[in-house]
């Protein structure tokens, strides 16, 4: 596989057919983030869509050819998977039978947000906090602070520079310390994808819901598609709080490179479900 510089999004997006559940895989395609790795750089029919910082991996193609097999069977542990088609999931499990744990995750319709509820759940913010849009200096923070809370956060841009060039975000803030962020995870031209975090000693107080709205507000107010696909059933609860109606659930794929890893998860899962 060899990375592909110069491409026609377009024609590569064909490859990706049953892909609809984010703006992700055309993020990587317009070239705003990650790579493009290829089979053939003149005639591709195997593609890979590669954000390697965040070990994520978005697959299309022909899952039955050669390449797709050599591909997937070098893979790097603890790799995520996006595939949109069933191919690529039964030839996972043949390359990699029983090292990979299929994850759930939540799509959501952003058709009905309204912005007078958006605007509501900014005003329930209590007086102890206030609501500001990132700017550099905010930025340059968030870039440098490496936490749970800055998790995922301006991660698939080059600098801070780059991120207020192409992105934006909002975050919530006591006395001058960040609490709360949403931002643009993924932008192309189609929209962005919605990322939030709370620090965990201020959840339970509406930061997130009043955070996502202000960055939310401002995409509709220009014509941009705030994308929410959410990971956890609590960010799935988040979403319908602001207004996002559900699509349907999908499957992902986290490949551990290991059965015992796998095995003890499962292990752990029954007892907790054994205690509840």
């Amino acid at each position: 596989m060899e990375e592909l510089k110069e491409y026609q999004s377009h024609k590569l997006r064909m490859l990706f057919p049953e892909y609809k559940w984010d703006y992700i895989a055309d993020a990587i395609l317009e070239g705003s983030m990650g790579k493009v790795l290829v089979n053939n750089a003149e005639n591709p029919q195997v593609v890979a869509l590669s954000i390697y910082e965040n070990k994520i991996q978005i697959l299309g193609g022909d899952a039955k050819h050669p390449a797709a097999r050599e591909y997937l069977s070098a893979l790097p542990r603890f790799t995520m998977l996006w595939v949109g088609a069933q191919e690529w999931k039964t030839l996972l499990d043949e390359v990699h039978q029983g090292k990979v744990i299929t994850l759930k995750r939540y799509a959501f319709s952003s058709e009905s947000l309204d912005l007078s509820r958006l605007n509501g759940l900014k005003l329930q913010l209590s007086d102890r906090f206030k609501i500001e849009r990132i700017d550099l200096h905010r930025a340059q923070q968030i870039a440098l602070k490496k936490s749970e809370l800055t998790e995922n956060h301006l991660t698939c841009f080059t600098s801070p520079e780059d991120f207020i060039k192409r992105g934006f975000g909002y975050c919530a803030l006591e006395n001058e310390k960040i609490v709360c962020l949403a931002s643009t995870w993924a932008v192309c031209s189609n929209g962005i994808e919605v990322q939030v975090n709370t620090h965990k000693k201020y959840r339970g107080q509406s930061l997130a819901s009043a955070t996502s709205a202000a960055l939310i507000v401002e995409c509709l107010e220009n014509n941009i598609d705030p994308n929410w696909d959410a990971a956890t059933e609590m960010s799935a609860g988040l979403a319908k709080k602001l207004g996002y109606v559900p699509k349907g659930e999908y499957d992902t794929y986290f490949y551990t490179g290991s059965r015992f890893l796998v095995n003890l998860r499962n292990f752990l899962r029954r007892i907790r479900g054994k205690e509840v």
